[in-house]
């Protein structure tokens, strides 16, 4: 994933505490504070949707059933999710940029 600025192409990786902690789709660049929008993936999307939903349907039916095993497939099943995203990022999409200019430019 390539994490710099498409303004300045200042590096970052490496967010501030508030901004990891409660992501937005718009930040301000720290470096040269101009407004830029995450730049989600369809892939990332698709994964975290199906991921979600697989959690919820097991669920569901390890409560129905009242089973056990069900519930640790669910568990399972949330920790491959989690670690889908992070392994996407640095196979797949190792040159995606990560954010996008919010002003059009001139010749748009």
């Amino acid at each position: 994933m390539d994490y710099r600025c498409p303004v300045c192409r200042a590096n970052l990786g490496k967010r501030n505490l508030s901004q990891t902690i409660a992501p937005r789709m718009e930040i301000q660049c720290v470096h040269c504070n101009s407004v830029i929008r995450l730049n989600l993936h369809r892939a990332e999307t698709i994964i975290v949707l199906v991921n979600f939903a697989t959690i919820v349907v097991l669920a569901v039916f390890a409560y129905w059933f009242q089973s056990r095993g069900l519930v640790l497939v669910a568990v399972g099943a949330a920790i491959v999710g989690a670690s889908a995203l992070p392994l996407l990022e640095r196979t797949a999409l190792r040159t995606w940029p990560r954010y996008t200019s919010t002003d059009p430019g001139p010749d748009r």
